[in-house]
């Protein structure tokens, strides 16, 4: 007997869901664009545990006649395109006929559609690819899909699937790409009974963004458009200040279609030549519209990415569109506008803006007096907190008795100097050994944050006015997760909103605007970043911390004195070998190791 065979109908329809299936965001994304397809207006979305549970999408489209519907359920059914030729040349944004056969053989599915000229539609119940009933009923033009208990006969790809509020997330960013890919789309969305959007329909894109990104994101866009050889590129594009320290921010559509595209996402980069640090990455929304035959989207099962002809032209033009409205556009740093040398200026909460009202009239004497105490770099910090007289030593002869007394784990016996005022150069018993002036500091930093936060009573400074922190609706649940530790270590939060926090005190380590300093955490934490490679998400802040507070940078000036204090505080922590994210601090070279370098050995 021959060992080949053909597979059922079922253990195929299961494979091929596999493909175009990958979690619950997979089908909310097909579904959607069967709306679109079929002329809707108007989608409703809901889903309840993430989406493994329920998947409902409802639209006002055309819907379907009974007979349509049931084919529909067929694989490569489709109603988009009918021979090979038309594969070159795709406007709309399902053509395969694989998504709604491919939900029904992994769920349980209920559909509901009619068409308007007939006085009442169909609904079919699916179980795991088998038609259960089909009846006529009484709905609404239109059609409503309803898929229940994903991967219920897969249990080896449900076990897969992630937390319900990971889930959750991925399901925002579908919705929340659509909502920006067509604004003039109503779209509500729900998530076990609670509405995260309804958004009215805009023809203005920066109205939508407001909408779905938040205002506080929003108003740092500047709008581009620009039309050439057939190539329109059109968004909005973040100014160089509200970068990010990943990629999330960033989302393009082509003809429409969002889409993975790192030719795109390099070519946004190079338009910001010079204005970002290296880590750092543009928020933007990019469309890109082209002729439909320079795009072949039948590339990829659930077509996540399209392959475009002349990408370099395409790339060529998105990096002069973009660097031509940076150019333009007078206040890209407004943070660097006015400097011109002076020290920087130290974070006074809600400090901007100030009325004549007499708390604001406080504030400014705040910042007033606040300014007075900024002296050159390398300096402020030793005054500076956690620790009044942190770093305060006297006469450099008693400062190195002590340092020679304390420091076994670094047997230093002299300093030399600095280095580049980079570089700590010291002598040591059998050598010598280089210190990085600025790992240091952020491992002693650390460890006196930790110790504070260990203590269970962090030191909290209220702000004189509430500020108010902006979330991503798929932020939320991440951040609620983390309330308890943020409260922990000194933040004062309260709900405002729906998508809102307010900020009412802070730790009193944290010497920068605390909204600045929750968003970049959050970013972390979406990132799976761990800044200390350890699960202690309070170790992970601490580390946050000192790398945004240490004064003690590279290329500051440092007194033999503070060069003293700081390798002697370094000496006295427990683990002075790496800063906190395991860069090294210092290291050795043993005195026969110079003998030999220089061939005395």
């Amino acid at each position: 007997m021959g060992v080949i065979h053909v597979l059922s109908e079922s253990v195929a329809n299961k494979i091929a869901a596999g493909e175009v299936i990958e979690r619950p965001s997979s089908i909310v994304k097909e579904l959607i664009e069967n709306s679109l397809d079929a002329g809707a207006s108007s989608v409703e979305i809901e889903i309840a545990n993430g989406g493994k549970n329920l998947i409902r999408v409802a639209d006002n489209g055309s819907g379907m006649s009974a007979e349509d519907a049931e084919l529909a359920f067929r694989r490569h059914a489709t109603s988009k395109i009918s021979d090979a030729d038309e594969l070159f040349s795709i406007a709309t944004f399902g053509f395969r006929g694989e998504a709604l056969p491919s939900i029904a053989a992994v769920s349980r599915v209920k559909l509901t559609t009619r068409v308007k000229s007939l006085p009442s539609g169909t609904e079919l119940s699916i179980d795991g690819g088998a038609l259960t009933e089909a009846r006529e009923c009484p709905c609404a033009p239109g059609t409503t899909v309803e898929v229940r208990d994903l991967f219920f006969n897969t249990p080896a790809r449900r076990k897969f699937l992630k937390a319900d509020a990971t889930e959750l997330g991925h399901v925002m960013d579908v919705v929340s790409n659509f909502s920006l890919a067509h604004p003039s789309l109503r779209i509500v969305f729900k998530s076990s009974d609670r509405t995260v959007f309804d958004l009215s329909p805009t023809e203005k894109l920066l109205e939508r963004a407001e909408s779905v990104l938040g205002e506080a994101a929003a108003k740092h866009f500047m709008t581009i458009d620009e039309e050439a050889n057939g190539i329109r590129i059109s968004g909005l594009i973040g100014k160089p200040f509200a970068a990010r320290a990943n990629r999330s921010g960033q989302t393009f559509f082509v003809n429409r279609r969002c889409v993975r595209s790192p030719i795109l996402s390099h070519g946004l980069q190079a338009g910001f030549h010079g204005l970002l640090m290296h880590g750092q990455f543009a928020a933007a929304v990019i469309f890109v519209d082209l002729d439909l035959t320079k795009v072949d989207v039948n590339v990829h099962p659930s077509k996540h990415e399209v392959r475009i002809s002349n990408e370099k032209e395409v790339k060529s033009l998105l990096i002069k569109v973009v660097a031509s409205a940076l150019k333009a556009e007078s206040d890209i740093n407004p943070e660097l506008k006015d400097f011109r040398g002076k020290a920087p200026e130290v974070f006074v909460p809600s400090a901007a803006g100030f009325r004549n009202d007499p708390v604001s009239v406080v504030a400014r004497e705040i910042a007033a007096a606040r300014e007075k105490e900024i002296r050159e770099p390398g300096e402020a910090f030793f005054a500076a907190d956690p620790g009044a007289g942190f770093f305060a030593v006297a006469e450099t002869e008693r400062a190195s008795q002590e340092l020679i007394s304390v420091s076994n784990k670094l047997k230093i016996t002299k300093i030399l100097g600095q280095i580049h005022h980079t570089f700590i150069l010291a002598e040591t018993e059998d050598g010598f050994m280089i210190i990085d002036q600025h790992a240091a500091h952020e491992r002693i930093m650390f460890e006196s944050l930790k110790q504070g936060f260990e203590s269970g009573a962090p030191a909290r400074q209220n702000l004189l006015m509430d500020e108010v922190l902006e979330l991503h609706p798929r932020q939320l649940e991440t951040f609620r997760e983390s309330l308890a530790l943020l409260d922990r270590i000194g933040f004062t939060l309260e709900e405002f909103g729906e998508n809102s926090f307010v900020v009412r005190a802070y730790p009193s380590t944290v010497n920068e605007n605390p909204v600045t300093f929750l968003k970049a955490y959050l970013e972390e934490k979406e990132e799976g970043k761990s800044r200390t490679r350890l699960e202690d998400y309070q170790e992970e802040i601490a580390a946050m911390i000192a790398c945004k507070k240490s004064s003690v940078k590279a290329h500051d000036y440092l007194s033999i004195d503070k060069l003293y204090a700081l390798t002697e505080r370094l000496a006295r922590c427990e683990n002075p070998f790496s800063c906190p994210h395991g860069r090294p601090a210092f290291f050795n070279k043993s005195f026969y190791e110079l003998e030999k370098q220089f061939k005395r050995k």
